[in-house]
């Protein structure tokens, strides 16, 4: 048919004009356009989106590795300050089962470390003393030598071969003595504490099978931590067994 049986109009399609044609071209480039921003703006979102995710998780790694860090210095410092710490070593002269540290985890009192005191074990005697105390080089029948810096007091615990009963064996240690302030034993130890120049030493020894292990704890008599270290010596009296 070339005409409507209707309304008479030619059917045939007709080819646009140039101004059209010219339009539709334009309509044709302004949508290419958009939709060319469109991609780019998804493509810069979708790179700002990787960005941040990467960022995200190099922030994750960062925070795993401070954590790892700070729980391995966590682990040295406890080690130094609870399991013997000191740096002390064994003297070559000293039997091996001499003298052990004994580690917060199998001491045999749970408090131990939470009071601020380590322990190490000569022979059969358990010996608690403050962990922060420094540690000296041992001579003769020394098994520790340590000094409180801060305060002026000194520690030294001593093992030797010793016969008799503790009362005995404290009688002739106080007769080297000046002053006697303090005495008392037992059937196995005994406890002395003597001034001699100003200078307060306090000695508890446990005498088993022919062995006397003890402790001397020295400090002047007007030092301001005296009070301090007459707490010290109660608590080490009460666990030097």
């Amino acid at each position: 048919m070339r005409f409507c049986d209707r309304c008479g109009q030619s059917v045939r399609k007709n080819k646009p004009s140039a101004q059209e044609a010219k339009r539709q071209e334009i309509e044709e480039l302004k949508n290419e356009r958009l939709n060319r921003k469109k991609r780019l703006a998804e493509k810069e979102a979708k790179q700002a989106r990787n960005k941040k995710r990467k960022k995200k998780n190099s922030n994750g790694f960062v925070f795993v590795i401070v954590v790892l860090l700070i729980a391995i210095l966590s682990m040295i410092i406890g080690y130094n300050i609870f399991a013997g710490g000191t740096g002390k070593k064994v003297s070559p002269s000293a039997s091996p089962n001499a003298i052990s540290t004994v580690s917060p985890a199998s001491s045999p009192s749970a408090d131990v470390s939470k009071k601020g005191y380590t322990e190490i074990k000569i022979g059969s005697v358990t010996c608690p003393y403050p962990a922060a105390f420094h540690s000296n080089t041992t001579t003769g029948n020394e098994k520790l030598n340590l000094t409180d810096a801060f305060g002026g007091a000194s520690m030294i615990v001593s093992q030797e071969a010793k016969m008799g009963e503790p009362k005995d064996i404290m009688a002739e240690y106080a007769s080297r003595c000046d002053e006697i302030t303090y005495s008392r034993a037992g059937s196995d130890w005994y406890a002395i504490t003597s001034i001699d120049d100003g200078v307060v030493t306090h000695r508890k020894c446990v005498v088993r099978s022919g062995l006397a292990v003890y402790y001397d704890f020295s400090y002047n008599a007007d030092s301001a931590s005296a009070e301090k270290y007459t707490e010290q010596i109660e608590y080490i009296d009460a666990n030097f067994k």
